[in-house]
């Protein structure tokens, strides 16, 4: 696993031990990231995000300046792309030891600090019931749960996701393919590889917050 672009563009990550997690395929994410840049200057996000960038340090780019959530993270691949293309921070979401353990590392070695990338030990639903307390939003989410839990996550996200999106926020939901994904989102793309799927869905203008 390597990072695609950015920043850190070729950067090896290191994966979690064992089998509890399925990191992201390079040919996924790189395919996934291509779509979200499309859509993101689509949108307009991405434009404002450029001008309204606290890190003009970093490179300047589609994703820079934007807000990050990365649910059921592991190592944490897809926050990191994100990242390493400009994005302001990343919340990253894991409770497993072994993808803990591994997340932190990759963080490490890349010199991402708390303020940049902020690792959460803890269920995806407390999470979310924090960041909705907290008044959190974010203008891009990744929900990578285990295939055979995508169901009941599906059923929380339906109660809780829309509290944390900004206004046309992006949520990329990557399942197994024969499953159904039925979130009360927009759908702007979906991709199929193999046996697994692929949706990249939009919070539109019915959103209640900005970023």
């Amino acid at each position: 696993m390597r990072v695609i672009a950015g920043e850190w563009r070729g950067r090896r990550l290191q994966g979690p031990a064992g089998r509890a997690t399925r990191p992201t395929s390079d040919k996924v994410r790189e395919a996934t990231f291509d779509v979200l840049g499309a859509l993101l200057m689509e949108t307009g996000r991405g434009l404002a995000a450029r001008r309204d960038s606290a890190l003009p340090e970093r490179p300047v780019g589609v994703f820079s300046g934007i807000e990050v959530l990365d649910l059921f993270a592991g190592a944490g691949g897809l926050g990191i792309e994100a990242l390493s293309r400009g994005a302001a921070r990343c919340t990253f979401v894991e409770r497993d030891p072994a993808a803990l353990a591994a997340l932190r590392g990759n963080l490490a070695r890349l010199g991402v600090d708390a303020t940049r990338g902020r690792v959460v030990a803890a269920d995806y639903r407390r999470a979310l019931q924090t960041d909705a307390r907290d008044g959190s939003v974010y203008t891009l989410v990744f929900v990578d749960p285990p295939y055979a839990r995508y169901a009941q996550v599906e059923l929380e996200l339906r109660l809780s996701l829309h509290e944390i999106l900004a206004r046309e926020a992006l949520v990329v939901v990557e399942a197994q393919r024969s499953q159904v994904i039925d979130l009360p989102l927009q759908e702007r793309r979906h991709k199929l590889y193999g046996d697994t799927q692929v949706a990249v869905l939009s919070a539109g203008e019915s959103a209640k917050r900005e970023a």
